[in-house]
């Protein structure tokens, strides 16, 4: 379990103090962190329940703070601000900062990335969960906009993926969304390679390879981008 000397340290860093400790304890706890023989506390945690309302509490902090904050956005600029700042992979750059690393139960191998970032970020949502009920809104509030404030004026044009991108420039100019085709599959199922192509505007068929089809996407998508670019500055 945590020790008690982690877990008020963790109080400090995050600017707030449990009345209900067993609450954080939850928060902290992921649902793989119990074995089959211990079906029973398995059904007592809370994590996925508390994960729930702490997506929905952090969605409605972050919509006031911005609403309040830009009041020239429109819905469209206010809604790509909102789903960056509530998105898996930044809410895992949260957890990094908070250290959650060194405090949550979990029962996953470290190497699986992908695994780990899905269990800290979820752990974020938890912890806003268990604020909101031990302090009310107030408390969450204080929290979210303490870790989060300083990232409202990301540039969030920046930050998206090339696929994500390239979506808005071709809806932007043809109204179409680009078209991904899977055209090879090779190697090994342990280790496979993808070939993907790529049609778009009127740029020439791109192919890439990625070690997963996403990867391969992306990969065309941002050759798409370089192109575009490209003739752009011509």
């Amino acid at each position: 379990m945590i020790s008690k000397k982690k877990l008020n340290q963790f109080e400090i860093k995050i600017g707030y103090k449990f009345k209900n400790n067993s609450l954080l304890t939850q928060s902290l706890t992921h649902p793989s962190f119990y074995s089959e023989d211990k079906f029973e506390k398995k059904i007592d945690n809370q994590f996925e329940r508390l994960e729930f309302l702490g997506d929905r509490v952090l969605g409605l902090i972050i919509a006031t703070m911005l609403f309040k904050k830009y009041k020239f956005f429109d819905e469209g600029n206010l809604s790509k601000k909102h789903s960056y700042l509530v998105q898996k992979n930044f809410l895992y750059k949260i957890a990094i900062n908070l250290g959650i690393e060194d405090l949550v139960l979990y029962d996953f191998k470290k190497k699986n990335k992908k695994m780990i970032i899905s269990i800290l970020s979820d752990t974020v949502e938890s912890l806003i969960g268990a604020i909101y009920i031990d302090g009310g809104y107030k408390s969450s509030f204080l929290f979210i906009k303490k870790f989060w404030l300083s990232y409202l004026d990301i540039d969030v044009s920046k930050t998206l993926d090339p696929k994500t991108k390239l979506q808005e420039i071709s809806q932007q100019k043809e109204k179409k969304l680009p078209e991904y085709k899977i055209i090879k599959k090779r190697g090994p199922s342990h280790s496979p390679l993808f070939t993907v192509s790529l049609k778009v505007l009127n740029i020439k068929k791109i192919n890439a390879n990625g070690t997963s089809i996403r990867e391969a996407e992306k990969k065309a998508a941002a050759e798409a981008l370089k192109i575009i670019y490209e003739k752009k500055n011509t």
